[in-house]
């Protein structure tokens, strides 16, 4: 009993040594997901992918992280990788064939490009945007795609929707739908290298469903208004008693097939 009393302490100390990279590699790994390494337009990306990824499936559903930690108090962090990967924890939850792809700079990949810029104001550049696309074309080997997007990464589903092929819907999770408003909302710094996916002119002929957490702080459901006012055919659903991490991952498995049919229903 002593022995593995000793053993607890010493589990706990090796987890909090461990870098962000290293954690979700080995969440990756519990989940049995593969790893590779796939280069887009100048910048590498990390690319989890279950087992059922390659099949000989029409469709393949593509995860897209949150923004992680941009910011070490009011200076950038020198590595923005999440240690709480709820997007690759979706993936793992995810019953279709599925893929993770990580953004430009995460993950310790770091390329000549990667300047903290890179993950705070100009997080969703058109070089980041053109990068993922360009990644996630050759990660899916050509099929037709959903795109799923946690927090930032929903604003970046939305951005890759518009320079991808084959869309067939996108669902984001507690995303960042107009930057502009959010970043006023909450009193941080204007993203301005970034491109506001409330202010595309361009058309959204794929389904959308979003996902908001009815007591989400950290992207209040409140700033995203301006988006469903350009996009009126974007569905939109307020969860009771979620906020921006409670309780996607535990409820995922169900929801991501009632938001499979929708898609199917409205595409």
């Amino acid at each position: 009993m002593l022995h593995r009393l000793l053993l607890i302490p010493i589990a706990l100390l090796l987890h909090a040594c461990a870098s962000p990279s290293q954690l979700v590699d080995r969440i990756a790994s519990k989940a049995e997901l593969s790893r590779s390494v796939v280069i887009g337009t100048g910048y590498r990306h990390v690319v989890y992918a279950n087992a059922i990824a390659t099949t000989a499936s029409e469709t393949v559903f593509v995860y897209i992280e949150g923004d992680g930690r941009p910011w070490r108090g009011t200076r950038p962090a020198a590595d923005p990788t999440t240690r709480k990967p709820v997007a690759l924890q979706l993936l793992a939850e995810t019953r279709f064939p599925g893929i993770y792809v990580s953004r430009p700079c995460y993950q310790e990949m770091n390329d000549p490009g990667c300047t903290p810029s890179s993950w705070t104001d100009a997080r969703y550049s058109e070089a980041i945007v053109s990068s993922m696309a360009s990644a996630i074309g050759k990660a899916s080997g050509g099929r037709k795609l959903v795109l799923v997007g946690y927090s930032g990464g929903g604003t970046l589903a939305l951005l890759l929707a518009e320079r991808l092929a084959d869309v067939q819907g996108v669902i984001t999770i507690g995303a960042n739908l107009d930057t502009d408003a959010w970043t006023t909302k909450r009193n941080f710094l204007p993203l301005a290298g970034s491109i506001n996916p409330a202010m595309s002119q361009q058309a959204h002929p794929w389904p959308e469903i979003h996902l908001q957490g009815q007591h989400d702080i950290i992207v209040p459901p409140s700033t995203t208004e301006r988006y469903f006012e350009s996009y009126p055919r974007a569905q939109r659903e307020q969860v009771d008693g979620f906020d921006h991490v409670c309780c996607w991952v535990e409820e995922w498995r169900r929801m991501i097939e009632e938001a499979v049919s929708r898609l199917a229903a409205s595409g």
